[in-house]
């Protein structure tokens, strides 16, 4: 299952890709950033996951999300246990 990902597209923009389930990150994202849906994943009615495209000046910002996203699932998945 991947949480968060994130890939060049080209010279100037990266694409962010977030599951729904992490909110918080994307409610941060809404609110202070202007970075661009491009893309939004959904089944039976429900969102599964937002895509974003991030400018290459953002790329810090926006690893240190897909870091935090991903590192949190682990966690979870290991106090599952």
């Amino acid at each position: 299952m991947m949480a968060s990902e994130l890939w060049r597209v080209d010279e100037s923009r990266w694409f962010l890709y977030i599951d729904s389930e992490h909110k918080r990150e994307i409610q941060n994202i809404k609110r202070s950033r202007s970075w661009e849906i491009v893309a939004t994943y959904d089944k039976n009615g429900k969102r599964l996951a937002v895509q974003y495209a991030v400018p290459d000046s953002d790329y810090r910002k926006a690893k240190r999300i897909e870091k935090r996203i991903n590192e949190s699932c682990i966690y979870e998945h290991e106090s599952a246990k």
